[in-house]
């Protein structure tokens, strides 16, 4: 095993590649008694346009969510009542480029370990199975359309990345569902589930090298065949002109997003997480609870405590979105709109401002160490070299302000914005 040391925090990272390209990340928290496992699989909602040999699939929307529900329904049992009979906490999620298996337990770690490669890498399919799922993801898209945050998200990426796999809503439509067939399950499981296509982060109370062991010992057990080479295809080179968007939902007061689409080139690997830290802490500097921006705009009532921000730098694509509930969206986007026209330039001025954002976000950093959750959820181990929350911790301090200012520029004077608003658009203020 290679390990990679963080002095500086007393941690260490224990990284094992094994024959059948499984990649395995090991760092051991002897000082915790809970473990966490988290089985990756790089493989999400986007990637259902894809060249294999010399064919070109395409699948339908939403074929990466439902594969993922599929993984828990056995032949002769449910995964979710394995885990439970060991007192383990066990989810899955699908996101647009990934799809994670994970469980957490103070108990019985080495079997709930098998357990979840086991799951993961044994299918069990059939054409009932899948008709019958299809039920199930059909009230699950029911309730994400009856839900207005969800909506707003959506639509917004939606507009953002018109006609792209984007576009649609990771679970799909109820459309796009009922076209899933069981041989379409089947190619995408195959194509993409393969050990060389995934990888394990453990973290916790946990003996490395015996836990090594344990996985490498599992994974001779099984075999998988060869294929043609995988290409995945992604078109996103269309973009449709700025709009405002209203969609017609009952809520108790109107919820509005601004997408800034980024369409400036970014970095891959530790460039690519610097250029993300860069943005971050540019939308703290404007829109964190402790930003002038931000304080004019609470005591304007044009926000409240809804208000948030978020920034995706995804494989291929990332964005921002800017929203929250308000009795005034034209004025919300209106006012929002201003100061981002404003960033390339005001930013310059923000130099202290930015010493005082960074030093709380590295407090943030800290504190998120004592959590196995944030740990898990920080690690990437598909970006060529695994990034932890460690790296993410010394990238931060040796971000510079001109860093900002140059990252802000480089995303602002090439994006692009979509509007939305959720609510009755009789009554906009």
């Amino acid at each position: 095993m290679q390990t990679i040391n963080y002095p500086i925090y007393g941690e260490k990272l224990l990284v094992s590649q094994l024959n059948n390209g499984l990649m395995v990340y090991i760092q051991p928290k002897p000082g915790f008694n809970k473990t966490t496992a988290v089985l990756g699989v790089n493989y999400g909602s986007i990637d259902r346009s894809f060249q294999l040999g010399n064919q070109t699939i395409i699948q339908p929307a939403g074929i990466a969510h439902f594969l993922e529900h599929k993984m828990f329904d056995k032949k002769d049992y449910d995964v979710f009542e394995l885990f439970n009979q060991t007192g383990a906490a066990s989810n899955a999620y699908t996101s647009f480029t990934n799809t994670n298996y994970l469980f957490s337990t103070t108990e019985a770690f080495k079997e709930n370990l098998m357990i979840l490669l086991d799951f993961v890498q044994t299918p069990y399919f059939t054409a009932a199975k899948v008709e019958r799922e299809k039920g199930i993801i059909d009230q699950e898209i029911n309730m994400y359309q009856n839900n207005p945050d969800n909506q707003a998200y959506f639509k917004t990426v939606n507009a953002l990345y018109p006609a792209s796999p984007l576009s649609s809503d990771i679970a799909g439509t109820i459309s796009t569902v009922n076209q899933i067939r069981l041989k379409d399950i089947e190619l995408a499981y195959q194509t993409f589930y393969r050990p060389d296509n995934m990888s394990l982060f453990i973290t916790g109370k946990v003996d490395p090298q015996e836990t090594l062991d344990w996985i490498s010992e599992n994974q001779q057990a099984k075999s998988w065949g060869s294929q043609p080479s995988v290409s995945r295809q992604l078109d996103l080179s269309q973009d449709q002109p700025e709009n405002r968007h209203f969609v017609n939902m009952t809520v108790s007061r109107p919820k509005t997003m601004i997408g800034i689409r980024g369409n400036d080139s970014v970095p891959t690997g530790r460039l690519g997480l610097k250029y993300e830290i860069a943005l971050s802490l540019m939308f703290d500097l404007f829109f964190s609870e402790n930003a002038d921006e931000y304080d004019k705009l609470y005591h304007d009532e044009i926000i409240d405590d809804s208000f948030s921000w978020e920034f995706e730098n995804e494989r291929g694509f990332h964005f921002a979105l800017l929203g929250g509930d308000t009795d005034h969206p034209d004025e919300f986007i209106n006012r929002i709109r201003t100061i981002i026209e404003q960033i390339p330039e005001i930013v310059k001025r923000k130099s202290t401002d930015f010493a005082l954002q960074k030093k709380e976000q590295l407090g943030n950093y800290i504190q998120m160490m004592d959590s196995q959750e944030a740990i898990s959820s920080q690690f990437d181990g598909f970006l060529g070299s695994p990034l932890t929350i460690y790296d993410e911790v010394a990238i931060l301090n040796e971000l510079t302000f001109q860093d900002v200012v140059q990252i802000t520029q480089s995303f602002l004077n090439k994006a692009s914005f979509q509007e939305v608003i959720i609510g009755n658009t009789k009554s906009r203020g």
